[in-house]
């Protein structure tokens, strides 16, 4: 037994008997508390000692006490005792129980409670503890955060308690586990949506009736983007079913034995309905050529064991209508951490007249005199032929097909230091991405030494392997040296072209000065070439772009790269022409400096006056010629974040009654009024406040370099202004007032907070009668 249990004396004083549970708690044996009666008191602490001497002399006037002492280790315990007599004289039974971790955990509740009260209060979600009496609620307690929101509901809807909760606390009274819901609520800043979570607390203490706790989390914004995300994905859902062709997706294999998203172009593209597709994805398996769903399928494993993201394949399909079509399906594969392909996500495209084309191409290679070719050169440097055209077989008197399976048949007829020189250029075109041209000396297998003229264009391939390959094309050039007439005539020729083009062709070193320029630049800038040429190609370049363009010239030098960039020229007569230029550096392969830039210029002057006026028309209303509310926001961002955001002022309006006026004059008569209260605000304000239209009859002006006094001045004469507007409609003549809220930003307030406080003073403005201004209150607290 855990307590312990004792006998005393009559009179309190003497300890006659006592368990062994003593010595479990205390330290002390039996005997030591019976040869030493004043053991036990000594043991208690010395503040509460006196109050057990006189708790046990008046035994039958209090039956229980607690005290403090002290084990035999020194640690502090909290002990009960109760006392009780079977009638005068007769000797005491007491009990004496450790209540040290009950008290203690009694302590932790309490702490608990209160930290539970402190976060309640405290916290902005809305929580209350509401009572059920006779099919009516109650609260019974709440959070701050609960009256915000719920104080203001009631005001703004007329809704009662009832109405908004008295269905779902029902509903979770009848329910074991917590309900869950969400509650709309009409609040004057608009609706706001909140999930709430009810659990049943039982009957209350008093027995008045039945306690449920509300605990709210405002969620408008997350319904928002919800709702804003399920529009998108239901647009792009159309916008897919749209565009030509089909889409579709698979867990993995192909062909697809299951479907798991199936567009709705596959009906035109492949004869069969959407949903036949579906159910049985096996028919489109059915209406490919058993040969070409053999490679198809071979493609697809080789492309899945080397991890390749993109494949594309094309086969022939049978229309339902008996025509053979040309399918391409673009496919993008994704793969689980084992190498598995999850989802399969693939494009069905048309290219039934494109196929048809390629075998003209085919044909038309074929009957070409040179070879074309592909060559790919891997990351460890070895160079492969991947396709050679039949003609190979004349030009370089060798098989084609043996020369894709063995390159050195082809390199060793290269004499050793042109072979070298001839990997070295490839391993350059690769590095710089450039065209790739080549003049080899080719030993024949007839016992003749030919030219060969290579030329072809570098692709870095996208796939864990790398490398780049060339598609090319590879002529005997034999014969060109005894034609050197013709190549002079064919240099003649390109230069009437480059004499001839329309835009601006210029080069210049890496001082800037102009080593050519091609004819064109008299008509497109009003200079003879003459007046160019060995001067600083800068005297056409506006002063305001000299130095973007010569920092882009400088990064795209050091990179080696082609570059376009977007600049102004000033014309001889004075006036300003928007190019665009497309610019390649040469470098100098020994110092790694850049020689000169060829730039190729077009006049896209009318160009860019079309998207001036574009950006204009999108930052303004059509309307009422103020900025729109984006553009408007954007200028008040740039204002608080700067450091004269002390010297502003922002004025918020909206038109009184103004529905009124589209209900009984039509929307009509409503336009014309926002027409001319623009114009009106336009005339009064100054040329660096800012105007905006945030939405309906809604408007806003900034001013700058204004204070409070000034701000609230300037809505004055804005108000009266309005007031004393006549706006002719028809026959008719409107008037209209308007209710404004003044606000200057404080220290440290944010965009939004700022906006809240001038939006209060506008409603603060409506609910005193609107057509008048109200100023901001000038603290935080006092408008949240």
């Amino acid at each position: 037994m855990a307590d312990v249990l004792f006998t005393l004396s009559a009179d309190g004083q003497r300890l006659i008997a006592m368990n062994a549970a003593a010595e479990r708690l205390l330290g002390y044996t039996v005997r030591d508390f019976l040869k030493q009666p004043e053991l036990w008191l000594s043991l208690v602490i010395t503040a509460d000692r006196q109050r057990l001497s006189d708790f046990r002399a008046s035994m039958g006037r209090v039956e229980r006490t607690t005290y403090r002492m002290r084990d035999r280790s020194g640690q502090l315990l909290l002990l009960e005792e109760c006392l009780w007599s079977s009638g005068v004289g007769h000797p005491l039974c007491g009990r004496v129980t450790d209540i040290t971790q009950r008290d203690k955990a009694n302590e932790q509740e309490q702490q608990l409670a209160r930290a539970y009260r402190l976060m309640m209060v405290r916290s902005r979600d809305p929580m209350a503890i509401l009572l059920l009496k006779d099919e009516s609620l109650v609260i019974s307690h709440a959070n701050p955060a609960w009256h915000l929101y719920h104080d203001a509901a009631c005001a703004h809807s007329r809704l009662s308690l009832e109405h908004l909760y008295l269905p779902h606390v029902l509903r979770s009274l009848e329910r074991a586990e917590p309900w869950q819901c969400d509650i709309s609520l009409s609040l004057p800043r608009g609706e706001s949506r909140l999930s709430v979570q009810m659990v049943s607390l039982g009957r209350s203490l008093a027995d008045e009736g039945r306690q449920v706790a509300v605990m709210a989390r405002d969620i408008t914004q997350v319904h928002q983007r919800l709702e804003h995300v399920i529009d998108q994905q239901q647009r792009l859902a159309r916008r897919v079913d749209e565009t030509p062709g089909a889409h579709y997706a698979t867990a993995g294999e192909w062909p697809p034995e299951e479907l798991e998203y199936l567009s709705a172009g596959s009906e035109a593209l492949t004869g069969l309905s959407h949903d036949l597709l579906m159910a049985s994805p096996g028919l489109w398996q059915a209406r490919l050529a058993p040969d070409e769903l053999t490679i198809c399928q071979q493609r697809f494993d080789e492309a899945v064991r080397e991890r390749h993201s993109r494949l594309s394949l094309c086969y022939a399909f049978v229309h339902v209508d008996g025509r053979k079509r040309y399918l391409q399906d673009d496919m993008q594969l994704s793969y689980s951490p084992a190498g598995e392909v999850t989802a399969v996500l693939g494009k069905l495209s048309d290219v039934t007249q494109r196929e048809a084309h390629r075998r003209q191409l085919d044909n038309l290679v074929q009957q070409m005199r040179g070879v074309v070719f592909q060559c790919r050169l891997s990351q460890e440097g070895e160079l492969r032929y991947t396709y050679l055209s039949p003609v190979a077989s004349q030009v370089l008197g060798l098989d084609p097909q043996a020369v894709i399976d063995d390159p050195m048949l082809l390199l060793a007829r290269i004499a050793g230091r042109e072979r070298e020189q001839l990997l070295m250029s490839l391993q350059t075109s690769a590095q710089q991405q450039s065209p790739w041209e080549a003049e080899i000396r080719y030993q024949h297998p007839d016992g003749q030494e030919r030219r060969l003229a290579c030329v072809g264009l570098p692709q870095v391939i996208d796939s864990p392997e790398g490398g780049v390959i060339w598609n090319g094309y590879c002529d005997d050039a034999t014969a060109r040296y005894r034609i050197e007439d013709e190549l002079r005539q064919s240099e003649e020729r390109y230069r009437f072209i480059l004499n001839s083009v329309s835009d601006l062709v210029s080069i210049e070193d890496s001082h800037g000065i102009c080593q050519y320029i091609s004819p064109s630049v008299e008509k497109l800038c009003g200079y003879r070439p003459q007046e160019i040429i060995g001067q600083e190609i800068k005297q056409l370049i506006h002063p305001d772009d000299m130095l973007r363009i010569a920092q882009e010239v400088h990064r795209a030098a050091c990179l080696g790269e082609v570059f376009r960039i977007d600049f102004r020229i000033q014309h001889k007569a004075g006036h300003t022409l928007w190019f665009e230029s497309i610019s390649t550096p040469s470098m100098d392969p020994v110092t790694g400096r850049y020689q000169r830039v060829l730039s190729v210029s077009r006049n896209i002057h009318e160009r860019k006056l079309v998207e001036q006026r574009r950006e204009h028309e999108a930052m303004t209303d059509a309307m009422t010629g103020a900025m729109t509310r984006a553009s408007f926001l954007d200028t008040l961002d740039t204002l608080l974040s700067s450091s004269s955001r002390e010297q502003m002022a922002l004025i918020l309006f909206d038109i009184d009654h103004f529905k009124r006026v589209n209900d009984t004059h039509g929307h009509a008569a409503g336009d014309q009024v926002l027409i001319s209260l623009g114009e009106a605000c336009r005339a009064q304000l100054r040329r660096d406040d800012c105007f905006a239209r945030l939405g309906g009859e809604e408007f806003a002006v900034l001013l700058t370099d204004a204070g409070t006094a000034t701000g609230v001045g300037m809505a004055e004469r804005l108000r009266q202004q309005i007031a004393a507007l006549e706006v002719r409609f028809k026959s008719l003549t409107l008037r209209c007032t308007i209710s404004m809220g003044v606000a200057t930003p404080l220290p440290g307030e944010t965009r939004d907070g700022y906006l809240h406080r001038a939006d209060m003073a506008l409603y603060s403005a409506k609910r005193s009668g609107r057509d008048r201004v109200v100023l901001a209150s000038q603290s935080l607290s006092e408008d949240n």
